[in-house]
């Protein structure tokens, strides 16, 4: 049997005949860094695995969909996909261990269970041209579809709150209200629920005091969607679409087209 918090690309649930995905979590990338998309979403180049960070995320994201569909958390099922990856200088199964409990029942108790959602880890596609499909997962979708909000959670290990929601996320969130919409829903707000790790309060060198620890604590911030955001990410879009299809046509070009010079045949 899958592991549940086992990752899904989901390309069986893609349209027969579709030529490219574009995955919403990716697409930053496109926007900052287009010679690692090119190299990760077309070459198809995996250098990331996992690190401490990205499986407790995995593993908070479970939970939190598991309590907002009112099903059971499988905690067996967490402990094997914490000893499922390989331990290194980036990857520590006790920190994993001692943090993902506290941080998915501080969200889930927060911000999961005070809502009624319109949808749940909802995968869904759509055509951006010639067979070019966004395909993704949201993690909720609150209101109704004539007025919604895309929510995305994200974990972090900082004793400092986020403010304001980074560009990168913001682009994920946005390619996403862009599929959404292709659906017939007006989603009308972004948000970001952050939840971080605790982080236990040092001993002062200089009074022998404990400092200040910080718990596990939920940090919500929401952005209206304009107009003007909705065409900036379907212009991006298209471009992305054209910049393959140009990539495919003059391979020669791939270097000028991507931006690395590494990338130059």
């Amino acid at each position: 049997m899958t592991n549940p918090l086992t990752y899904n690309n989901n390309l069986d649930k893609m349209p027969e005949g579709f030529k490219f995905k574009i995955s919403p979590s990716q697409f930053p990338k496109f926007v900052d860094r287009p010679h690692e998309w090119f190299r990760s979403e077309v070459l198809k180049e995996k250098d990331f695995t996992h690190n401490t960070s990205s499986v407790i995320g995995t593993i908070v994201h479970y939970c939190a969909e598991m309590v907002a569909k009112e099903q059971e958390v499988d905690v067996e099922a967490i402990n094997e996909y914490i000893d499922s990856w390989e331990v290194n200088e980036t990857y520590d199964p006790v920190i994993v261990r001692n943090q993902w409990q506290e941080m998915a029942e501080r969200l889930v108790n927060d911000y999961v269970l005070d809502r009624e959602f319109l949808a749940v880890e909802e995968f869904k596609c759509g055509e951006v041209r010639d067979g070019f499909y966004i395909g993704g997962v949201e993690d909720v979708l609150e209101g109704t579809k004539e007025d919604c909000m895309l929510g995305d959670y994200k974990t972090y290990h900082s004793k400092t709150k986020p403010r304001a929601i980074p560009a990168g996320y913001k682009y994920q969130l946005l390619t996403l209200a862009a599929l959404w919409k292709k659906h017939g829903y007006n989603v009308t707000r972004i948000r970001l629920i952050y939840i971080n790790r605790h982080i236990e309060g040092e001993i002062s060198e200089k009074t022998g005091k404990q400092l200040k620890s910080y718990p596990p604590e939920v940090t919500v911030l929401t952005e209206t969607i304009t107009p003007a955001d909705f065409e900036f990410i379907e212009s991006l879009l298209e471009l992305c679409v054209d910049s393959v299809e140009a990539a495919e046509k003059h391979p020669e070009l791939v270097h000028v087209i991507f931006h690395d010079g590494r990338l130059r045949i």
